[in-house]
């Protein structure tokens, strides 16, 4: 029994396009770099480019140097879980990320919160990756 690869795109998995009607979605990744000091307890936040919404789908741990736990808001700060994860607890790497279901549409010019805590006791080097879609209004349809 064939599955549908749910990363992909449409197209390649013999569909039709997914894109809402009067919108075009093109895959795009939004990655978040940062260096944490020990024990360091940031509250930061991910820009959202101005030129169309993102539907983030998936994310993954790209690369660490410690333990740290995190957790996320939309551009309203609402977080999306009640306390920060456990990087471990966040399975995925690029060929498998950790799914967002169902996908959550950030509007161009928002943000992604990102509440996050160095556990190492040392420097922590950490890189994630917010993987969706640039959903983009086609103009002259509606």
């Amino acid at each position: 029994m064939r599955q549908a690869n749910v990363y992909a795109p449409p197209a390649y998995n013999g569909l039709g396009d997914g894109s809402p009607p009067g919108y075009s979605d093109v895959g795009f990744d939004y990655v978040y770099n940062t260096v944490l000091q020990a024990n360091a307890n940031p509250t930061e936040q991910l820009s959202i480019m101005n030129d169309a919404d993102f539907a983030w789908r998936a994310m993954y741990i790209a690369s660490n140097t410690g333990p740290f736990s995190v957790r996320f808001s939309d551009s309203q700060w609402y977080w999306l879980s009640s306390a920060r994860i456990l990087n471990l607890n966040l399975p995925g790497d690029a060929a498998d990320p950790f799914p967002i279901f169902p996908e959550l549409l950030l509007p161009a010019g928002g943000r992604i919160g990102i509440d996050i805590q160095d556990l190492s006791g040392a420097q922590n080097t950490i890189q994630i990756v917010m993987r969706g879609v640039k959903r983009y209004r086609i103009s002259g349809l509606y």
